[in-house]
């Protein structure tokens, strides 16, 4: 798709502070372009190179308004600064601006006479392969599902609280109410059987239901209290099998 760009320099689009109100590369999309340079760009040039291109990249799409630019040599190094403190050679300018031009990320115009200032189209970062598959990758990498199931849910006081939500702020074996400055949390496979902190094999308790059961068997426990009217038919059987499956997730998880 062909982009449009700025035609209003800097000064002009701070003194109306308004976005151009003609068709246009938008400020969010040099924004976005900018960000891409620093971020993708500086992994395939070298930093002299990549200054160079910033520089460029700015007087383009910001302060010219259009993607072929006429720029002296000169001009870029009196920019650009050496180690020394000093303004850059032209030789050293050269070399940073041969490189963009083999990475294709800046065209030179060569059918201009002797004499003629240098002429470059500046492409956008989005537009190089290399950058678009980097963009890619990490849109894949962010849509990927983070698995906290292996996450220590026991030490870690805010996803102890995690453990607590999902429990619906209840103790899973009475089902008395719960609140973040009074509950405990229960290992469904103790740890004195080598039971893991995982979120999957922990269940919220209250004092007297933690005291009580200590190392035995969630399932039977659950059904002592049922046994004992702590828990209705259907509430047992609604936590017997929320149990079951956080149980067969667990082996899952180990396995």
């Amino acid at each position: 798709m062909k982009k449009h760009y700025i035609i209003h320099k800097l000064d002009e689009l701070i003194s109306t502070g308004n976005e151009p109100s003609y068709e246009s590369l938008s400020i969010k999309e040099f924004i976005t372009e900018f960000d891409y340079a620093t971020k993708y760009l500086s992994r395939l040039l070298k930093a002299r190179s990549l200054v160079m291109y910033l520089l460029l990249f700015k007087k383009a799409y910001l302060e010219v308004g259009k993607r072929i630019i006429s720029i002296k040599a000169s001009e870029i190094s009196e920019n650009l600064l050496s180690d020394l403190g000093r303004s850059m050679s032209n030789d050293t300018v050269r070399k940073g601006i041969n490189e963009l031009i083999q990475r294709k990320i800046i065209a030179v115009n060569t059918t201009l006479k002797p004499g003629q200032v240098n002429q470059y189209e500046v492409r956008l970062p989005s537009e190089l392969r290399e950058v678009q598959e980097m963009i890619d990758k990490d849109k894949e990498y962010l849509d990927k599902p983070i698995d906290n199931s292996r996450d220590d849910y026991f030490t870690d006081q805010e996803k102890r609280i995690e453990i607590l939500k999902r429990d619906n702020y209840s103790c899973f074996y009475c089902l008395r109410e719960l609140h973040r400055d009074d509950f405990y949390l229960d290992h469904i496979t103790p740890k004195t059987r080598g039971g893991y902190n995982y979120k999957s094999n922990l269940l919220s308790a209250c004092k007297t239901c933690n005291t009580k059961k200590q190392d035995n068997d969630a399932q039977v426990f659950l059904l002592q209290n049922y046994r004992k009217d702590l828990l209705t038919q259907d509430e047992y059987q609604s936590q017997r099998d929320r149990l079951k499956n956080l149980v067969d997730e667990y082996k899952k998880i180990k396995t």
